[in-house]
């Protein structure tokens, strides 16, 4: 019933890549994809693996990989878009003591610093807010430039159900929901404007 419910509040968020390209991505501000993209996550209830992804997002990524330190990643992910392919689970995670999306529409992710690593590879910190309550994350990511100057930023890092107040009471106690939930995203961007 409430197996996915804490593994829907997060989301991911930042830039990175699938394919490898010719040429390195271009400098300038690109859009998410969303029809092309993915954000997911998983959590284990009771010991076993819940899966599940968020279907409606947007966000804009800009980034000159001369100058990494002057980009930016934003990114909105509609709570109630959550989809574990257990109607149930969708439905209890939308609740007040997990995700609240009646009070929290949206999760968001706001970056305040963006480092480059070499070889296509960035980390993106921001801020992550969930319910209301935003903390620091490290995104790890890869950013690689297709032929068409579209590009593909591809990565995971995790998050603690229990700081962003998703669930509580029995789910904290014992294993019945983990507190770690890995995210995973491979967002699709526009040529750069």
């Amino acid at each position: 019933m409430i197996r996915v419910l804490a593994v829907t509040f997060l989301l991911p968020f930042a830039a990175a890549a699938a394919e490898p390209a010719a040429a390195p991505a271009a400098a300038g501000t690109r859009s998410v994809v969303a029809s092309k993209s993915e954000i997911g996550f998983a959590v284990k209830q009771m010991g076993v693996p819940v899966t599940g992804t968020f279907k409606r997002f947007s966000g804009k990524v800009r980034l000159d990989p001369a100058k990494p330190e002057t980009g930016s990643a934003e990114l909105d992910v509609e709570i109630a878009s959550i989809a574990t392919g257990n109607e149930e689970a969708d439905t209890t995670a939308l609740t007040a003591p997990w995700l609240d999306a009646a009070g929290f529409a949206k999760a968001t992710f706001r970056s305040t610093q963006v480092k480059g690593l070499g070889a296509d590879r960035y980390e993106v910190r921001g801020q992550l807010t969930v319910r209301g309550q935003a903390r620091e994350i490290r995104v790890p990511l890869t950013l690689k430039a297709n032929a068409d100057h579209t590009a593909v930023a591809t990565g995971e890092f995790g998050i603690r159900r229990s700081d962003f107040g998703v669930g509580g009471g029995e789910w904290n106690e014992g294993d019945l929901v983990a507190n770690e939930v890995p995210v995973h995203f491979r967002l699709a961007l526009s040529a750069p404007k």
